[in-house]
Order: structure tokens, then C-alpha cells, then sequence
């Protein structure tokens, strides 16, 4: 696919889901226990710009496409770099309570288009129901994510995932929660030191922009990326976190690039 065949896609079907799959007794005031057990990806991903879209969509005017090669647990898709893959779906979610029609894009109490990355084989994910049968849905698969997803994608791909549901009568939940393994980065990433580049402003959102530009021209300086590149790579690997939120009106954001994925 070029970069001219992805705008012209119709954005209100971007999101290939499975579901909503009917879960038998369920009822308001239940809840899921969702079991992740397992993803298999079939070779192939891709990560985009989307102008407008996204944490720095405002400073791209063209649309950018990357396409990923995925060999077994890695890619080696940009030159000087190896990544470790994490698979996870970035939906997981139930029927809303309210009645019509709605977006996928935007997440809630009933789970949704949650992007948590650490919900891959092997957490559990619990989800209030909100309507009879629940209606389960899954999908938009990632091999790999930073926490932020900043250009406005993953890496993208189709997989084959096995869940396996059980439903918990009268576990009434506000919303989603769950239990993720203790290894909240690759293994191989923890090997090797992290670089951090810290931000502080009164809007956290200009503090993440703030600190996901500097990592971009850091993997320009080091690799020789392009600006486009730089921040496909930071989508899929570097991560913000809230560093502090207590200095009012101060937000402090940090994004962790791991050395280990330089060759």
C-alpha cells in the first residue's frame, strides 16, 4: 500500500474487530474476567503519519507509511535497529450501556480502544457488562507499542489471538481492570540502560510533544532517520510516563528510549 492508497482510507472502518460475540447469562452489574492467552501474527505490520492525527500531526503535512517485516519475536524493519515484539490488541471492550451508533476510536468504561500494551498473553482483563449477552469485541492487533502510540498507530497487523472468558455474576466494576505480568518491557530492553528525555510544562500534552521531539532528533542524530521515521519508531517503542502531576499547575512527562534496540 502507498501512501496516497492509505488517506484514501474510510476511516469510520479502520478498526477490524471481532465481535460483538454474545456471552450467555451475562447481565448489567456482571463483569468479564477475560484471559489472554495467546497471538500469532502472520509476518507483516505497519505504522503511519497521519496529518492532523496523532500527538505531533500538526507538524507533518504529509501522509507516511512504514512497513513492518516481522520475523518470529522481532523486526528488524529500520536499519541499525532490532525490536522486540509484544503483541496485544489495542480493543478489547463490551457494548456501552447507551443506545445508537458509535466510533470505535474513543475508549470508556466499557474497555474499548484502550491501547494498554501491557494486556498481551498472559494478563487478565476484567470489564463491567453493561448490556445482556455483554457483546464482546477484540481486535486491532499490534506487534509492538510505546505507551503514547504517539504517531497515532502501533505496529499495526493482523493476527490470530485466543481469549478465553469467564463471567463473574454480581462483580459490579466502575471500569476496566487488570493483572499484567511483572515484566512491563521486553526482557532483552532491561538489559541495557534507558534514555530519558524529561519535560515540564502546564499542559501535559505539550510537555509529551516536548519530550517526544527531542527523542526524534536524538535517533536522527545517532541513525540518521528522517523525522518521519524517528517518529514511527518513538510510536512503537518509546514510552511517557507521568513522572509527577503534584506541582500544580506543573506536569512533568518522561519518555523512555531503550539502548537495547541499537544494533
Amino acid at each position: 500500500m502507498a501512501p496516497a492508497d492509505y488517506s484514501a482510507i474510510d476511516r469510520t472502518r479502520i478498526h477490524a474487530l471481532t465481535g460483538p460475540v454474545e456471552v450467555q447469562g451475562a447481565e448489567p452489574g456482571d463483569a468479564l474476567e477475560i484471559e489472554i492467552l495467546d497471538f500469532r501474527h502472520e509476518g507483516w505490520a505497519w505504522t503511519s503519519i497521519t496529518p492532523g492525527l496523532g500527538l505531533l500531526g500538526d507538524e507533518f503535512s504529509s501522509p507516511y507509511l512504514h512497513h513492518w517485516t516481522l520475523d518470529g519475536g522481532m523486526t528488524r524493519s529500520i536499519p541499525g535497529v532490532t525490536l522486540d515484539l509484544h503483541p496485544f490488541c489495542g480493543i478489547i471492550g463490551v457494548q456501552r450501556a447507551e443506545f445508537g451508533e458509535f466510533r470505535t476510536r474513543a475508549p470508556g468504561p466499557f474497555g474499548g480502544n484502550m491501547d494498554v500494551r501491557h494486556l498481551g498473553a498472559g494478563a487478565r482483563l476484567w470489564l463491567p457488562v453493561f448490556t445482556p449477552g455483554a457483546g464482546l469485541c477484540a481486535g486491532d492487533a499490534h506487534a509492538a507499542q510505546g505507551d503514547g502510540e504517539v504517531s497515532i498507530n502501533g505496529m499495526e497487523a493482523p493476527m490470530t489471538v485466543t481469549l478465553r472468558v469467564h463471567l463473574r455474576k454480581r462483580r459490579k466494576l466502575d471500569g476496566p481492570y487488570a493483572v499484567v505480568l511483572p515484566s512491563l518491557v521486553p526482557t532483552r530492553y532491561s538489559t541495557k540502560p534507558f534514555h530519558v528525555f524529561i519535560e515540564s510544562h502546564e499542559d501535559p500534552r505539550e510537555a509529551a510533544r516536548a519530550a517526544v521531539r527531542r527523542a526524534i532528533v536524538h535517533l536522527n542524530e545517532r541513525l540518521g532517520l528522517s523525522r518521519e521515521l524517528a517518529l514511527v519508531l518513538c510510536s512503537v517503542v518509546l514510552d511517557l510516563k507521568i513522572s509527577q502531576i503534584v506541582n500544580a499547575p506543573t506536569t512533568t512527562i518522561s519518555a523512555y528510549l531503550p539502548e537495547a534496540i541499537f544494533d
